[in-house]
């Protein structure tokens, strides 16, 4: 199932909208919903947010395979940016002494089970899975 939206932060209502439309449709257990929200709205707030200039909505689409949820997000107008490099965060360190930035991506690590970044001809492809059982 795919779809596209425009490069808003606006589209998030749809986005949830969509995602759980997919999970009813396909009868994924609903509790994976939530992380499986958290992780579509990061990375697609980082697509808004670090390409603002964007021309182009950025597709969502999620799908099944082999016991995993399939979720690939793709912004066909934008710069390389390789999250699966972007550093580890130390969360066992006071606030005031980490540098800003980087703990949604560490989150996002730490809800799916693959993340995988292809960057080409101007477009970027995030894929990551979450395993159903």
């Amino acid at each position: 199932m795919e779809r596209a939206f425009k490069r808003s932060f606006d589209s998030l209502d749809e986005i949830f909208r969509f995602t759980e439309s997919f999970f009813v449709s396909e009868t994924i257990d609903a509790g994976l919903l939530h992380d499986v929200n958290f992780v579509v709205e990061e990375l697609f707030t980082n697509m808004v947010k670090y390409n603002a200039d964007g021309a182009s909505d950025i597709r969502l689409d999620m799908d099944q395979a082999n016991g995993a949820l399939v979720v690939r997000l793709v912004d066909a107008d934008s710069k390389p940016f390789d999250i699966t490099k972007s550093p580890p965060v130390d969360i066992s360190r006071p606030i005031s002494e980490r540098e800003p930035g980087g703990l949604g991506l560490h989150l996002v690590k730490k809800f799916v089970d693959t993340l995988d970044y292809q960057h080409a001809d101007g477009e970027t492809r995030i894929t990551f899975t979450r395993r159903l059982s």
